[in-house]
């Protein structure tokens, strides 16, 4: 947008005269917003042709199509992709960051000590060297505290930034790395560039210090794939001043191809290689090296779910920074990734932290049975969605209650009631949904309930009123009961008008 200029207006013979114009106008496009729709029910599409697809973020997007007979669809559909959305936020400002690196020349590179421990045992070593050198410094520091500054009022004193100091890396490379830890991929820079590359090889020395097979790698598929005739020699020879074989293998490779050699000692740098390189380069051209392929296989190490995983399992257990309550059962977890994932515990960790660090877990008014509450730190920490449907019960409201940042949860927990509801478990099913006001799985438990009644009231369910049928006649027109008080009748609300009854004492709706 520009500045405002009124349009000039042509007539029409200058219109039609006109072939070029030279004149620039500048727009002004008023403010826009965007209001968000209402939430439908999830449901799948009908099959379609010639519909329009794209993938966007985290989602892919169905558009139109021809239906029903060659009958254009003006819908769009939205399908989540499986994605876990935990470290790329945290990688931005989600919370703040509890330890600085310093690197060669005294530059600082912020994280988090959740995440880098569960990806690097080489910085979690690093991360514990820091920690014991901290406390020793606070414990002899501690009598030198005036008496009136200690108390109560010293366990809410906010303790210094954690500071691990990394002199074998620069600041740039160590940033890639870290976006690796936290993203468990690398954002590529411009292919062939050759500062490009030799970043991207800092970068692999530093995942063969910090022994990062996955990142190792990640770097050497884009190193290879970028030599060619412009930066070989480059490459080659920073190759051989870091200490990377394979790299320079793969150079000295290139170079004495029939195609490459000639065009590649007619350069002009070609001339300025150290002597013993240029040594190497004759001699592996007048005698290659025999090929041995070998038979051991690739380590690709280990990816962010595995160590997410393996965290969660024991792995973190000393860098735990907060305390989940689950009916007065103490779980250790850790604030970065709690609220990296859940909006509910970004905002409490950035305003109303608890003094004592512990917080108690419900969704809404339901406490989640222990099993439950597993699973939900399963998801949380690694995306994790296979569970039992009694799990996905109390899960069901967890991502609006909690406010994780995709409905993927949300949606395996529908799918997976669906699927696995049967006259066993349809009743705790229903009740769920009632409370959650699941409106689409409620209809469809009741679906059951009507078609499978014969057996819905034979099975024993423990502490459940057994159900029998009642006529339409029975119940009156506002839809209460119309049974006598002596037959103990009653109507649970979420089956009034279904035709069914419930042999109780009282009916909670009309006391009867």
């Amino acid at each position: 947008a520009s500045t405002c200029e009124e349009v000039p207006t042509l007539t029409s013979e200058e219109r039609g005269g006109l072939k070029k114009s030279r004149d620039v106008f500048g727009l002004d496009f008023g403010a826009t917003s965007a209001k968000q729709p209402a939430q439908p029910a999830s449901e799948l599409p009908s099959g379609r042709l010639f519909h329009a697809a794209a993938v966007i973020s985290d989602a892919m997007y169905i558009f139109g199509g021809t239906v029903d007979n060659n009958i254009r669809s003006g819908e769009m559909y939205r399908f989540q992709v499986s994605c876990w959305p935990l470290c790329p936020r945290m990688w931005g400002p989600v919370l703040s960051p509890t330890y600085l690196f310093f690197m060669q020349k005294e530059e600082c590179v912020q994280g988090h000590v959740a995440i880098v421990t569960a990806r690097s045992r080489w910085l979690r070593r690093k991360i514990v060297q820091a920690r014991e050198w901290l406390a020793q410094k606070l414990e002899e520091e501690a009598p030198l505290i005036p008496k009136e500054a200690s108390g109560t009022s010293m366990g809410r004193v906010r303790l210094p930034l954690l500071r691990v100091a990394i002199r074998e890396a620069e600041a740039r490379p160590f940033e890639v790395l870290m976006q690796f830890l936290y993203t468990d991929k690398i954002k590529y820079p411009r292919k062939g560039h050759v500062e490009d590359v030799l970043l991207i090889m800092d970068v692999y020395k530093l995942a063969l210090s910090f022994q990062l097979c996955r990142l190792e790698q990640l770097c050497r598929q884009y190193i290879e794939a970028s030599v060619d005739l412009q930066n070989v020699l480059t490459v080659c020879e920073s190759a051989a001043r870091l200490q990377l074989g394979q790299l320079k293998e793969h150079c000295l490779n290139f170079v004495v191809k029939e195609s490459h050699f000639n065009q590649v000692i007619m350069m002009k740098e070609f001339e300025h290689l150290s002597s013993p390189l240029i040594v190497e380069i004759v001699r592996r051209k007048q005698q290659p090296p025999p090929r041995t392929p070998s038979d051991q296989p690739v380590d690709i190490g280990t990816s962010l779910i595995q160590d997410m995983k393996a965290y969660l399992e024991g792995v973190g257990s000393d860098f735990c920074d907060i305390t989940l309550l689950l009916d007065g059962h103490p779980q250790p977890a850790h604030k970065a990734i709690l609220a990296a994932r859940s909006s509910y515990f970004e905002a409490m960790f950035r305003s109303f932290m608890p003094e004592d660090g512990q917080v108690n877990i419900s969704i809404g008014e339901m406490v989640p049975s222990r099993q439950a509450f597993e699973s939900m730190l399963r998801y949380i920490y690694y995306g994790e969605v296979n569970m039992p449907p009694e799990d996905s019960l109390y899960l069901f409201a967890a991502p609006y209650y909690y406010g994780f940042y995709n409905n993927r949860l949300q949606a395996y927990c529908k799918q997976n009631l669906e699927m696995n509801v049967t006259v066993q478990n349809v009743l705790q099913i229903l009740e769920a949904a009632d409370k959650t006001q699941a409106l689409d799985m409620k209809r469809h438990c009741l679906h059951i309930i009507v078609h499978q009644f014969t057996k819905v009231r034979l099975w024993p369910h423990c502490s459940r009123p057994r159900l029998s049928w009642a006529q339409p006649s029975s119940l009156s027109p506002a839809g209460h009961c119309q049974t006598s008080p002596g037959d103990s009748a009653a109507h649970p609300v979420w089956l009034h008008g279904f035709g069914l009854l419930c042999r109780s004492q009282s009916c909670p709706r009309c006391a009867c």
